[in-house]
């Protein structure tokens, strides 16, 4: 397991792995605040809601059914790809708020309890077992999500600033 300080690299205006975090971390949020979007601007009547749908086209399958809705309308993406998604940035905005990179586990047990939840319901759906609703679909994809965005904002945090791992590959474990 792994921890580091979030330490400038020296170079003007940059400060190594906190900011490349935090703009992570920005992203993550405009991207679910367009997953936020149609279902408003839909609502409202406000033209833009399909177009933002179409970008996020390529990043789940966008059954209205397996969406959640606000407004009155689905979001642009599913209740599992939102549990991921939101997970994801939850997860980037807490490291980035950390003082320190998060520890983060790179064992295989750890992976497997986070990402079993969602496998399952998964394969239930594709073995006709049937199916969760919506909400419970979202609350089991989140541990994923949170699982993702921890490893993205370790991987960011090496890539931006010095290596804190004492030379090891990043995901290399304890010696």
């Amino acid at each position: 397991m792994f921890r580091t300080n979030f330490i400038a690299d020296g170079r003007p205006g940059f400060q190594g792995p906190r900011t490349a975090v935090q703009l992570a971390a920005a992203g993550a949020l405009l991207f679910v605040a367009g997953v936020l979007l149609p279902p408003l601007l839909e609502g409202a009547g406000v033209p833009g809601g399909q177009a933002l749908r179409a970008a996020y086209h390529p990043l789940c399958h966008q059954i209205a059914s397996r969406s959640l809705c606000w407004a009155g309308h689905p979001l642009a993406i599913c209740a599992r790809c939102a549990g991921l998604y939101f997970g994801g940035a939850l997860a980037l905005v807490i490291a980035a708020l950390a003082r320190e990179v998060p520890r983060v586990p790179a064992r295989p047990l750890w992976l497997a309890l986070v990402l079993a939840p969602t496998l399952l319901d998964a394969l239930a759906g594709l073995a006709g077992l049937g199916e969760l609703s919506n909400i419970p679909r979202l609350a089991i994809a989140v541990p994923a999500g949170l699982a993702a965005g921890l490893y993205l904002a370790v991987g960011l945090a090496d890539l931006g600033g010095r290596r804190w791992t004492n030379g090891l590959p990043i995901f290399s474990g304890p010696r």
